[in-house]
């Protein structure tokens, strides 16, 4: 489990062209974080990233985690 002041980078790669707020990704994101146990807490991002990439079929979110300053 992750803790302590993390940084998160999230590319996000769209199912299809229609038009979508990237913002509405985070939510479930953090928050299926949290329910997997992968952090502690929300709470504890203090860098957050987020990146529309090209479409792929299916959809996909690629997440780079880690500590703040291992990601600098």
């Amino acid at each position: 489990m992750y803790s302590g002041r993390l940084g998160l980078v999230i590319a996000a790669y769209p199912p299809d062209r229609r038009k979508r707020d990237l913002d509405n990704l985070l939510k479930a994101t953090l928050d299926a974080l949290v329910h997997t146990k992968i952090i502690r807490d929300d709470s504890d991002i203090d860098e957050l990233g987020i990146a529309r990439r090209e479409v792929m079929p299916g959809g996909r979110l690629v997440l780079r985690l880690g500590n703040v300053s291992a990601m600098q």
